[in-house]
C-alpha cells in the first residue's frame, strides 16, 4: 500500500504532521478524520497519485466553481431546503461532470451519517481547510446559513481581487508581447533586407547602423541559442522557487522589490486580515485560525511570520503585540488590532483592516499599471525609433552626392 505525509489540526489547535499507510487517499482522510484531525494537506510519498478522482478535480475545477457551489447551497439552505436536498439539487444544477461528482460523493457522505464539514472534507482537494473549519464551526453554533452567506463573500472577495489584478496586468502584458514580435521581426526579416543593399552599394556604414546590423546578425544566428537559454533559465528559476528555501528567498525579493514589493505586501494582509476575520467571527478558536490562514497565504515569508503571533497567544500577549515585532504588518494594521483586543471586537477590526487594505491594493494597482504602461511603450518605442533612425542614417549616407 502506497505511504502518504500529511498535515492537520487537531481538535485543540495542534498541528500535527507525520505518514500513514493506506490503500487509495480518500482511506487516509478517513483515517484521520476518525482521529479527530482535519487534514490540510496530504500527497503520496511513493509518486502514487491518490486516487483517479481527486486528480480528475484538481485539472477540471477551480475556485470559480466553488463559489458557484456556495452561492447555490447558501441560497437553498437559507430558503429552508434540508441539506441532502439542498446538496441534491446543487449537483443537478452542476455544469461540470468533475463538480457534479464533487457533490455526489459529499451527498454520499452527509447521507452516510457524517456532517456537512466531515462531508466536505471526503474531497478536501476542492474544499480547502478554512472552508471546512468554518462549515464546522457554524453546525457546531447552529448558526450554518449565516456561516455559508459568510464562505460566500469570503469566495466573492478572494475572487473579485484575483479578477481585477489579473485584468490590469492584461494590458501591459500585450503591449510587451506585441512590442518584442515587432522588434523580432524588424531584426530578423526587415533590417537583413537592408543590410543586403548597404553591402552592394559599397560605402562604410554610419556607427550606429553598423551597430544595428551586427546586432541583426547575431539576433539570426544566435537568437535561438538565447531563446533557450532564457526558457532554461525560467525552468531552472521555476524548479528552484519550488524548494522550500528557493520559495522563501523569491517571497522575499518579492516583497522587497521596487514597486511589486508594496503591491505583495498589501495584497496579503488584505488576504490575512479576511481570512482571520472570517473564521473568528464565526467562532473558531484563534489558534485554529491562526494556523488556517497561515494555509492560505501564499506569500511564504509572511506565513512564516504567524508562527511567532501563535506563540504569542499561547504566552498570552495578544496578537498586536506579536503583530508589531514581526515587522511585516503597517503601524495601522497593528493600531486595529490593538483596538479590536482592547474592545472585543477584534474579528470586526480585520474584516474593516482587509476592507482598507483591498481598498489599498486597488489604488497601488493602479499607479502600477499607470507607471507600467507608459514605461513599455516609452521603451518599445526607443527601440523601434533607433531601428528606424540607424537604418535612415544609412540611406542618407549613401545617397550623399560628393561636391
Amino acid at each position: 500500500m502506497p505511504e502518504f505525509s500529511y498535515r492537520a489540526i487537531k481538535g485543540s489547535g495542534e498541528l500535527v504532521q507525520g505518514t500513514l499507510v493506506a490503500e487509495t487517499e480518500a482511506a487516509l482522510l478517513a483515517q484521520l478524520r476518525r482521529m479527530g484531525c482535519m487534514p490540510i494537506h496530504v500527497s503520496a510519498k511513493d509518486g502514487a497519485g491518490g486516487t483517479a478522482w481527486s486528480r480528475l478535480t484538481r485539472r477540471g475545477l477551480s475556485s470559480k466553481d466553488r463559489l458557484i457551489f456556495a452561492q447555490q447551497l447558501s441560497t437553498l439552505v437559507r430558503a429552508g431546503i434540508p441539506l441532502d436536498r439542498s446538496l441534491s439539487l446543487c449537483r443537478d444544477l452542476a455544469g461540470k461532470p468533475a463538480l457534479r461528482g464533487v457533490i455526489d460523493s459529499t451527498l454520499k457522505e452527509l447521507r452516510g451519517g457524517q456532517s456537512l464539514a466531515q462531508s466536505l472534507a471526503a474531497n478536501e482537494h476542492f474544499f480547502p481547510p478554512l472552508y471546512i473549519a468554518m462549515v464546522r464551526a457554524g453546525e457546531a453554533s447552529g448558526m450554518l446559513p449565516a456561516v455559508l452567506d459568510r464562505l460566500v463573500e469570503f469566495e466573492e472577495f478572494s475572487a473579485e481581487l484575483r479578477g481585477y489584478l489579473l485584468s490590469a496586468l492584461i494590458y501591459p502584458m500585450l503591449l510587451l508581447s506585441v512590442g518584442g514580435v515587432a522588434i523580432a521581426f524588424l531584426l530578423g526579416f526587415v533590417v537583413p533586407r537592408f543590410a543586403q543593399i548597404f553591402e552592394e552599394a559599397g560605402k562604410e556604414l554610419p556607427l550606429p547602423t553598423q551597430i544595428l546590423m551586427d546586432v541583426s546578425l547575431a539576433f539570426r544566428n544566435y537568437g535561438w541559442l538565447a531563446a533557450l537559454i532564457i526558457v532554461a533559465a525560467i525552468l531552472l528559476v521555476g524548479r528552484w522557487v519550488r524548494t522550500e528555501s528557493g520559495r522563501l528567498r523569491w517571497d522575499e525579493w518579492r516583497l522587497k522589490a521596487p514597486l511589486l514589493g508594496d503591491v505583495s505586501l498589501k495584497l496579503e494582509i488584505a488576504r490575512f486580515a479576511k481570512t482571520m476575520g472570517t473564521l473568528l467571527a464565526q467562532a473558531v478558536p484563534i489558534i485554529s485560525a491562526l494556523r488556517l490562514t497561515r494555509e492560505v497565504l501564499s506569500n511564504r515569508r509572511v506565513a512564516a511570520a504567524v508562527e511567532p503571533l501563535i506563540q504569542g497567544i499561547k504566552r498570552g500577549q495578544g496578537l498586536a503585540t506579536p503583530l508589531a515585532e514581526t515587522g511585516l504588518f503597517p503601524v495601522l494594521a497593528v493600531q486595529l488590532m490593538t483596538l479590536g483586543e482592547q474592545t472585543g471586537k477584534l474579528d470586526s477590526m480585520l474584516l474593516e483592516l482587509a476592507a482598507i487594505y483591498d481598498r489599498e491594493v486597488r489604488v497601488a494597482t493602479k499607479r502600477l499599471v499607470a507607471l507600467v504602461e507608459p514605461a513599455v511603450i516609452l521603451a518599445m518605442g526607443l527601440v523601434v525609433g533607433t531601428i528606424v533612425v540607424s537604418t535612415l542614417l544609412a540611406i542618407v549616407s549613401i545617397n550623399e552626392v560628393p561636391f
